[in-house]
């Protein structure tokens, strides 16, 4: 199981994406500028974050060891990098279709730790406890981010 501080902190990581949405679409500007810049930033943050925990279970001494899994060996740090790589392009787009792509990074991400995670945590509980709360915190923050990028004024 997965300790509450880890579900703490990752819930508590999901109040910027309710609260800058929504400020998004209810107040004026140019608070509203800051509040789309702010969003935009910290889902980045947060793409680039998910991305590396890929990297996490790797950086061990075991690290060095070839394993011939494909994802161990090679796919997880490689992926590892990705979401990073797509959050960064996703800020130089206007801010509605740097939302929906980090939207979309952040469904990718999960599916890809549904898929590839077991070659990385072998205790089927934790896993399946971590997977739970990536699904959660995934689908809140990808709709914030949908809905922010339809409610928003261009700038």
């Amino acid at each position: 199981m997965l300790a509450p501080i880890t579900k703490f902190i990752s819930y508590a990581g999901l109040i910027p994406f309710i609260v800058l949405s929504g400020l998004i679409q209810f107040i004026e500007s140019p608070w509203d500028f800051w509040a789309a810049n702010s969003l935009l930033i910290y889902s980045a943050s947060i793409a680039s974050f998910v991305g590396a925990l890929h990297w996490g279970p790797l950086l061990g001494p075991q690290s060095n060891q070839i394993t011939h899994q494909f994802w161990r060996d090679k796919g997880a740090w490689i992926w590892g990098v990705t979401p990073s790589l797509l959050a960064w392009i996703a800020l130089h787009l206007s801010f509605s279709y740097g939302y929906f792509v980090i939207a979309a990074t952040l469904v990718i991400a999960l599916i890809v730790d549904k898929s590839q995670f077991r070659y990385l945590i072998q205790d089927s509980a934790y896993l399946a406890d971590f997977l739970k709360m990536r699904t959660i915190l995934t689908a809140v923050a990808s709709a914030s981010l949908i809905w922010a990028g339809l409610a928003i004024r261009q700038f």
